[in-house]
C-alpha cells in the first residue's frame, strides 16, 4: 500500500464509518447501503431474514436482532431485546431488564454505532437507557476482530441507530404507547418520533435525521426475606440446641419507583461526490429516577419467652413465637437519581480508488450521575411476634394485636444522610484504511488502523452520614408531625403483615434541611476524603489485519488474521486511611501504571456446501476493571448488623485487567432465507479474573465485613449454543403464517480461588428461549418463553463460618413468558397489544439449601398498547 495512514490522517481525509474498521462489518454495512436491512423491512419474516444474513456473512461469531420496520421491536429497550439472543441472559427488576451477561459472564463492552459508550464511571452503558424506537439493529459479538475496540472478555454488544442515507427519501414515524402495571397500579405514557430526509442539489447529496423519545414508568417490586441462618438463636431460650439454625430477623423490602427517560438522536450525512462522505451524529439521554425502598426488619425476639418448632426431619427452625419487646424497624430509603449521557461524533469516509478505502472519526462522550438518598427510620414497639421461616419458599411474620398503621405505635429512629456524585468524559480519535488486493489472490484484503483515547472519571460521596436517635435530642413524637408518615405499598401476596408505616419519601426530600437540624446538623456534609477519586486513562492502539481465502479441495475457505496492540496508561488518585498517633489520617495516594497487550485474532470460515458453513475463531481479549474498583479509599458503615459486624467496602488500586483466551467452533446450516440450524462450541480461559468478595477486617477496634474487588489466578468456561429459526411457509393456508425461533445454551465453568474451584456468579448452566411467531396478512404475533436454570448470586455469602457456612447465595430457576399481537391497519398505521410477565414470575433465592430461603420477589405484570404511524 503506497499511501500511508499517517499521510492520510495528516491530510484530514482518513475516515471511519464508525469506530470499527470495515472488515468485520463489511457485509452488514454493504447491506445498509444497498438495501437498508433494518429500515426497509416490512414484517417479522424480513427482519428474521436480515438477521440471518448478517450472521451468515460475518467473519465473527455474531447474533443480531433487526427491526421489523423503522424502530419497531417487540421490547421497550435494548436490555429487554437481548434476553432473546442465544447465550445472553438478563435480570428483570426495577421495572425493566438489567444486568446483561453473555455466556454467563459480565465482562462485556457496549458500543453505540461502533463507538465506545458508557454511563458515568462505569465501563459500559446502561443498556436500558436506549429506547428501541431509535434502533436499526443490535449486534451481539461472541468473538472479536483486531479492528474492534478492545475490551469485553465475554463479548461485545453494538447498538446501531438509523441514519438518513438508510432511507430512500423522506421518512417519518410517530409511536405512542400506554402501559398498565398491575402491582404499581399505574398507567403511564410513552411517545417517540423520528423524521429523516435525503436530497440532492448542485453541491452533492445531503441527509438529516432527528429522533426523540420520552418514557415514563412506575413500578413495584415486592420482596419478603429471611436473614442468614444462625446457630446461636436458641442459646437464650428454654430449649437451647447448638445444632439448630434459624434466622435472627424476618422482613419485607418493597420498592416503588418512577422513572422518566428523555432521549434524542441526530445524524447528518453529506456526499459532495460519490466516493466521499462526511457525517456527524450524536445521541443524548437524561434519566430522572425517584424511588422508595421500604424496609421492615422484624427481629424474632429470641429469648426466654421464645417457643419454636423445627421443619420435620431437619434442625432448621420452622415456626417462632416470642413475647416481651421484640425489636421492629421501619426504614425508608428514598433515593432520587439524576443522570445524563451525551455522545457526538464527526467523521469522513473516502473511497480513494476502487481498491482503497480510508476513514477517520473523532468522538467525544460526557456522562454524569448524582444521587440524594436520605434514609429515615422509625422504631415500632410490639409485644409479640410470630414467624414462619419456610412457607411456599419464603417467610411469613405478623404482630398479633398490634396496629402497624397507627403512628402512635412508632418513635423516631436513626437518620442516614446519603449523597453521591460521579462523572466521566472521554475523547477518542481513530483512523482506518483497507486495501482490496483482489479476490483471486490468497491475501485478498489488508487493513490497518490506529486509535487514541483519553478518558477521565471522578467520584465522591458524603461524610458522616449516620445521625443516631440520641435521647438527648428530645425528638418529637411521630404522631405530632403532620404529613410525616405514609402507609407502605401493600403486599400483593400473603406474607403475614401486609402494611406498615414509613416516613414518606416526598416528606424526606421536602424537609431534608429541617430534618438535619432536628438531628443536630446544619446543611449537607462535605465529601468523605476516602471516597474521592479521580482516574485518568490513556490508551493507544494499533492494529493490522488481512483477509485471505483458498480452496481446500472443492471447499472454499476464507478467513482473517489480525493483531491489535494496545498500550494503556492509568493514573489513579485517591486517599488511604492511615493511623498516626492513634488518629486516622487521610493520606493522598497516587498510583501510575502502564501495560501493553498484544491481542491476536484468527477466523476461518469454510463453505462446505451452498447451505452449510463451518467456522473456527480464536483470539485473545482483555477486560479492564471498573474505575471505581481502583479507588484506594474505604467506606465504613455506621450501623451494626444482627451478627455484631459492621458493613464496609473499598477498592483495590493494584487490580490487573482480565485476559481471556477464547475459541469458538461452529456449524451452521442455512436451509431457507428464514431457516437455519446452528451449533457453536466455545471455550474461554481467563487470567486475573476479577471478583468482589467479603472478608472480615478490623478498624478502630470494630469488625467490618469489607466488600472489595480482587484478582483470582485463573478460570475457564466452556459450553455449547444451539439455535433454530424457521417459518413454516410450506403449510397450507393460514397455517403457513407460523414460525419459530428457539435457542439453547449449556455452560459450565469455574474460577480458582485460594486453590479451590468456585462458580462464576450469575452463570446459569442451562438457558432456553422459545419464541412462537405468526405473520399472515395484516396480523402478526409472538409468544416468547425464557428459562434459565439456577445460578450462584453471591459466592461465600456474607463470609459465614462453620457450623453454618461457608455457603453460597443461590437463585432458583427463572421462567418468563411474554406475548404480543399486532394488526396493520393500513400501510401507514398499526397497533400492538403486548403483555410482559404473563405468568407472574417469581424470583427466589436461598442460603445454600432451598429450606433456608432469603428472598421471594415478585414484579409487575405489564400490559401495553402501542399505536404506530409512519410516512
Amino acid at each position: 500500500m503506497k499511501l500511508s495512514v499517517a499521510v492520510l490522517a495528516g491530510a484530514g481525509i482518513l475516515s471511519s464509518a464508525s469506530v470499527w474498521a470495515q472488515n468485520a462489518q463489511a457485509v452488514a454495512e454493504a447491506q445498509a447501503t444497498a438495501e437498508p436491512v433494518a429500515v426497509v423491512v416490512t414484517g417479522v419474516r424480513r427482519a428474521a431474514q436480515s438477521a440471518q444474513t448478517i450472521k451468515r456473512n460475518s467473519d465473527e461469531v455474531i447474533d443480531s436482532i433487526v427491526a421489523e420496520e423503522a424502530g419497531k421491536f417487540p421490547d421497550k429497550n435494548v436490555a429487554e431485546i437481548l434476553g432473546r439472543v442465544t447465550g445472553v441472559q438478563v435480570r428483570r427488576q426495577g421495572g425493566e431488564a438489567s444486568d446483561v451477561i453473555i455466556r454467563g459472564l459480565p465482562g462485556l463492552t457496549t458500543l453505540l454505532n461502533g463507538r465506545e459508550v458508557y454511563t458515568s464511571t462505569n465501563r459500559n452503558l446502561n443498556l436500558t437507557d436506549i429506547p428501541t424506537s431509535m434502533l436499526q439493529r443490535v449486534d451481539v459479538y461472541k468473538s472479536q476482530g483486531a479492528e474492534m475496540v478492545e475490551g469485553g472478555t465475554a463479548g461485545v454488544i453494538d447498538v446501531r441507530t438509523a441514519r438518513p442515507f438508510d432511507f430512500k427519501g423522506f421518512s417519518a414515524s410517530l409511536t405512542g404507547r400506554a402501559e398498565n402495571r398491575d402491582k404499581a397500579d399505574s398507567n403511564d405514557p410513552q411517545v417517540s418520533g423520528m423524521m429523516s430526509n435525503r436530497w440532492k442539489n448542485d453541491l452533492g447529496e445531503f441527509g438529516a435525521l432527528f429522533g426523540v423519545s420520552y418514557q415514563k414508568g412506575h413500578y413495584f417490586d415486592e420482596v419478603t426475606w429471611n436473614s442468614p441462618p444462625d446457630s446461636t438463636v436458641t442459646n437464650g431460650t428454654n430449649k437451647p440446641n447448638a445444632a439448630v439454625t434459624g434466622p435472627l430477623d424476618l422482613g419485607h423490602s418493597n420498592t416503588t419507583g418512577m422513572r422518566e427517560r428523555y432521549s434524542a438522536n441526530w445524524a447528518f450525512q453529506y456526499k459532495p461526490v460519490r466516493d466521499v462522505e462526511l457525517y456527524a451524529e450524536g445521541w443524548s439521554t437524561r434519566i430522572d429516577h425517584d424511588r422508595e425502598t421500604q424496609f421492615f426488619i422484624g427481629n424474632l425476639g429470641w429469648g426466654p419467652t421464645t417457643q419454636y418448632t423445627l421443619i420435620p426431619g431437619t434442625n432448621q427452625v420452622d415456626t417462632v413465637t416470642s413475647s416481651g419487646n421484640p425489636s421492629a424497624l421501619s426504614s425508608n430509603q428514598a433515593p432520587r437519581d439524576d443522570s445524563e449521557t451525551h455522545q457526538g461524533a464527526i467523521g469522513a469516509k473516502w473511497n480513494v480508488s476502487p481498491d482503497l478505502r480510508v476513514s477517520t472519526e473523532f468522538v467525544r462522550t460526557t456522562s454524569r450521575w448524582k444521587q440524594d438518598m436520605p434514609i429515615m427510620e422509625m422504631f415500632a414497639h410490639p409485644t409479640t411476634v410470630t414467624g414462619q421461616t419456610y412457607v411456599n419458599g419464603g417467610a411469613r411474620f405478623d404482630y398479633p394485636g398490634y396496629n402497624m398503621l397507627d403512628p402512635n405505635n412508632y418513635t423516631l429512629g436513626n437518620f442516614i444522610d446519603n449523597w453521591q456524585a460521579s462523572g466521566g468524559q472521554s475523547k477518542d480519535w481513530r483512523a482506518d484504511a483497507t486495501y482490496n488486493n483482489g479476490e483471486d489472490n490468497f491475501f485478498r484484503e489488508f487493513s490497518v488502523g490506529v486509535r487514541v483515547a483519553k478518558r477521565s472519571s471522578r467520584y465522591e460521596h458524603e461524610s458522616g452520614n449516620f445521625l443516631g436517635a440520641d435521647p438527648k435530642l428530645n425528638l418529637p413524637a411521630v404522631s405530632s408531625l403532620a404529613g410525616l408518615t405514609c402507609p407502605s405499598a401493600p403486599m400483593d401476596n400473603n406474607y403475614g403483615m401486609a402494611q406498615w408505616l414509613v416516613i414518606c419519601g416526598n416528606y424526606q426530600h421536602a424537609n431534608i434541611d429541617a430534618w438535619r437540624k432536628l438531628y443536630g446538623r446544619n446543611g449537607k456534609t462535605a465529601p468523605d476524603p476516602y471516597s474521592l477519586y479521580t482516574n485518568n486513562e490513556d490508551t493507544s492502539a494499533l492494529y493490522g489485519k488481512t483477509r485471505f481465502g483458498f480452496n481446500a479441495g472443492s471447499v472454499p475457505v476464507e478467513g482473517t488474521l489480525g493483531v491489535r496492540v494496545v498500550k494503556t496508561k492509568l493514573d489513579v488518585n485517591g486517599f488511604s486511611r492511615v493511623t498516626i498517633n492513634n488518629e486516622d489520617v487521610a493520606v493522598p495516594v497516587n498510583k501510575k501504571s502502564s501495560d501493553t497487550d498484544v491481542l491476536p485474532n484468527l477466523t476461518l470460515k469454510a463453505n462446505l456446501t451452498d447451505t452449510l458453513i463451518g467456522r473456527f475463531n480464536a483470539g485473545k481479549t482483555i477486560q479492564r476493571p471498573a474505575f471505581g474498583d481502583f479507588n484506594p479509599g474505604i467506606s465504613l458503615g455506621a450501623t451494626i448488623g444482627g451478627d455484631g459486624v459492621y458493613g464496609g467496602s473499598g477498592g483495590n488500586p493494584d487490580l490487573k485487567p482480565v485476559t481471556g483466551k477464547n475459541a469458538d467452533a461452529a456449524l451452521e446450516w442455512y436451509f431457507a432465507p428464514t431457516g437455519s440450524l446452528t451449533a457453536t462450541v466455545f471455550k474461554h480461559k481467563f487470567e486475573n479474573y476479577i471478583i468482589r468478595s467479603a472478608a472480615l477486617e478490623t478498624f478502630d477496634g470494630k469488625q467490618y465485613r469489607m466488600d472489595r474487588p480482587r484478582n483470582v489466578n485463573e478460570g475457564q468456561l466452556e459450553g455449547i449454543e444451539i439455535g433454530y429459526r424457521q417459518f413454516y411457509d410450506f403449510l397450507p393456508g393460514w397455517l403457513g403464517g407460523f414460525g419459530m425461533e428457539a435457542n439453547y445454551t449449556y455452560m459450565k465453568g469455574h474460577f480458582i480461588d485460594k486453590g479451590k474451584e468456585a462458580p462464576f456468579q450469575g452463570m446459569s448452566k442451562n438457558a432456553v428461549n422459545i419464541v412462537g411467531l405468526y405473520e399472515r396478512g395484516a396480523w402478526s404475533g409472538r409468544l416468547a418463553y425464557n428459562y434459565r436454570s439456577k445460578f450462584v448470586d453471591t459466592f461465600d455469602y456474607r463470609t459465614l463460618r462453620a457450623p453454618v457456612g461457608p455457603l453460597d447465595l443461590i437463585v432458583d430457576p427463572i421462567e418468563t413468558v411474554d406475548a404480543s399481537i399486532s394488526y396493520k391497519i393500513n400501510e401507514n398505521m398499526g397497533v400492538t397489544l403486548d403483555v410482559e410477565n404473563l405468568t407472574d414470575r417469581k424470583y427466589q433465592d436461598y442460603h445454600g439449601i432451598e429450606s433456608n430461603p432469603r428472598d421471594i420477589r415478585r414484579y409487575d405484570r405489564v400490559i401495553g398498547l402501542t399505536v404506530r404511524w409512519k410516512l
